[in-house]
């Protein structure tokens, strides 16, 4: 019989939940419910109608280090112009590590009349 512990609290399951714990085989369970608030939902931009004459940003964020999207995003970009020739793709390697702000390269997307961008990795 093992003896199974809720978040550190014993839960009786039979008389045997003694001898389990004597034995050393209890197992502990965390509790896998979130406690606390979530983050703030922002909602998704529209949606264009389509990428047709648009500028298409595919942006790297340097996340599995740096040749993980490139190779991906090149052979997109190689569709895109085979398939949709009037798409205009930029691909741009984010600057630093994937979880330090880059606002120069957002200021670009922006600025720089980006239509869409695919934020992402590969792996």
């Amino acid at each position: 019989m093992v003896c199974l512990s809720f978040t550190g609290q014993a839960i009786a399951q039979s008389k045997s939940d003694a001898m389990a714990k004597s034995k050393g085989e209890l197992i502990t369970v965390l509790n896998p419910a979130a406690t606390g608030k979530y983050a703030e939902r922002v909602p998704l931009s529209p949606r264009l109608a389509t990428l047709e004459g648009k500028t298409l940003y595919m942006l790297d964020i340097n996340w599995g280090g740096p040749e993980a999207a490139y190779s991906v995003f090149e052979q997109m970009q190689i569709w895109f112009a085979e398939h949709m020739p009037s798409v205009k793709v930029v691909i741009k390697r984010k600057k630093g590590s994937y979880m330090v702000p880059d606002d120069s390269t957002w200021k670009e997307v922006k600025d720089g009349g980006g239509d869409a961008a695919i934020v992402g990795i590969s792996g």
